[in-house]
């Protein structure tokens, strides 16, 4: 995609409710003839496909009553194409929290408004600490660092610029995850700026149905302006992580895991406090070569563990420690130091690229999945600048209906789900065709092998999906359901599903 240049539109050139938004919200509206802050807000973008999408302008709330005012004002500007165009195919308007999701147009849209919600980043714990308000906008490493000052911890995400909003309302993987469950079975309310500019609390208690229905259902209701998250007590976490060629230890690696995973999954081999583990493949177009790496975290580790340098019992007793590795990390650490040894999704400034697909624990077929890896990697090595990380991790029956009801559709599974993930990173746009090209391509060959062995699984892992894939459809046809009932009731009109671009859609009835 070629990039636009930033045009110096006149003010009274701009589309009515544009200039409607600036007359209402003049120091939030951040227009295209203020080069530098636009750029600045440009660039929050994670992928630089998405940087390359120009909307008209960038409105910035301060708070959930200017952003009221601007979603009033948008909910005009939808009704009247409504009654001239009947409905529409695209939006005009986008919603961005952190701006790290890579699916192309997540959080942008061209020639529209992107509802920027960086400034709602506060972090607010409750007087007795088992809860804790968090903004929107906030990203988790300063989240983690706010609160461990104060000796808490909440549910969050894993990876260092992963912000509050997307990942809380898509589902989330914490290392919590096997004590709690998902991060989105963690809220106990959210604060909600609905369709018609009301702002509510969706909570149990109030609006149940709106706070069942967040809990998965992404950008569809509304937009949420605070999470207030289960906390608990910070502790340090025990960090074990293993580096080694692949083309020594694959095999060794892929067998670990699935036989991990198939001790995790009984109630004798299950521990609330192991978390992971995740197993990566990155082929790194430099070197022509694949890199192994094993990921492993133990929320409560032994004190004598920071000392002694020792692997938990529970992680010594697996197949992990056996694995040759080139360099290793055995140590003990906060939650925040965690999340950058982790480390990010990719390189910024970058042309990025994700996907994902689910499969049981059958080793045959993740093994024919790291092969198709391996295939799509050797005829991506002309790309350059290329880091291809394929990625293997576990959701464990034990926890993934941990927490209150979501809509993620995982209620009557009795096994492990196995996800399998894409995140690419190369430099030069002329190969932007030809890798999400090969991606898609090689998750569809992985499904289909898993349909011929009958491994496959419906549901998809919507914060590692890209824009063409079908993750409501995974849920099951119920929790479709249950979403939009909440949908005709909470936006009759569907300013979410066709006024707001970006973001799975779940449809309208």
């Amino acid at each position: 995609m070629k990039p636009h240049t930033l045009a110096n539109a006149k003010q009274g050139e701009l589309p009515k409710f544009i200039q409607n938004l600036i007359a209402d919200l003049p120091d939030s509206v951040i227009l295209q003839t203020d080069a530098a802050g636009f750029q600045q807000a440009l660039d929050v973008s994670w992928a630089q496909q998405n940087r390359e999408i120009i909307p008209a302008c960038f409105v910035r709330p301060r708070d959930a009553h200017q952003l009221s005012k601007a979603v009033e004002i948008l909910k005009r500007e939808h009704d009247e194409r409504r009654n001239k165009e009947g409905e529409s195919k695209s939006g005009f308007f986008a919603v961005r929290s952190g701006g790290v999701n890579v699916a192309l147009g997540a959080a942008t849209v061209q020639d529209g408004v992107v509802i920027d919600l960086s400034l709602l980043s506060e972090v607010t714990p409750s007087p007795d600490g088992s809860t804790v308000t968090v903004g929107t906008g906030g990203r988790w490493p300063d989240v983690y660092k706010t609160l461990e000052d104060k000796g808490l911890i909440v549910m969050g995400g894993r990876s260092p610029p992963v912000g509050v909003g997307g990942l809380t309302l898509q589902g989330g993987i914490s290392f919590y995850s096997p004590r709690h469950g998902f991060v989105c079975s963690n809220v106990f309310s959210y604060e909600v700026v609905l369709a018609d500019g009301r702002i509510v609390t969706a909570s149990e208690s109030e609006h149940p149905d709106l706070w069942r229905v967040l809990k998965g259902g992404a950008n569809n209701f509304g937009i949420v302006t605070k999470f207030t998250l289960r906390s608990f007590p910070s502790a340090p976490l025990w960090i074990g992580r293993i580096y080694t060629p692949a083309i020594f230890q694959h095999a060794k690696g892929r067998k670990a895991f699935h036989s991990y995973v198939q001790s995790a999954s009984s109630p004798e081999g299950f521990d609330e406090n192991a978390a992971g583990p995740i197993l990566s493949f990155t082929y790194v177009q430099v070197i022509r070569s694949q890199v192994m790496t094993l990921h492993l975290a133990y929320t409560k580790p032994a004190a004598e563990q920071a000392k002694t340098k020792t692997w938990p019992a529970h992680w010594k007793n697996t197949g992990f420690p056996s694995i040759f590795s080139l360099y290793s990390v055995n140590k003990v650490m906060s939650h925040g130091a965690a999340i950058q040894d982790l480390g990010s999704a990719g390189r910024t400034h970058t042309r990025h690229v994700q996907g994902t697909t689910t499969i049981r624990n059958d080793l045959e077929t993740i093994t024919l999945a790291y092969e198709i890896f391996s295939r799509t990697a050797s005829k991506l090595s002309c790309v350059k600048g290329m880091l291809f990380p394929f990625t293997i991790q576990a959701i464990l029956p034990a926890w993934m209906n941990k927490g209150f009801p979501n809509v993620l559709g995982l209620e009557g599974c009795t096994e492990p789900l196995i996800i399998l993930s894409a995140s690419v990173s190369w430099e030069k746009e002329k190969d932007d065709d030809l890798v999400r090209g090969a991606v898609k391509e090689m998750l569809g060959e992985i499904e289909r092998a898993a349909e011929g062995k009958g491994t496959g699984h419906p549901y998809r892992f919507m914060n590692y999906s890209m824009e063409w894939q079908k993750v409501y459809e995974g849920g099951g046809e119920e929790s479709l359901r249950i979403m939009r009932e909440a949908g005709g009731k909470y936006d009759p009109d569907g300013l979410f599903q066709t006024g707001c671009a970006g973001g799975f859609k779940i449809g309208r009835d």
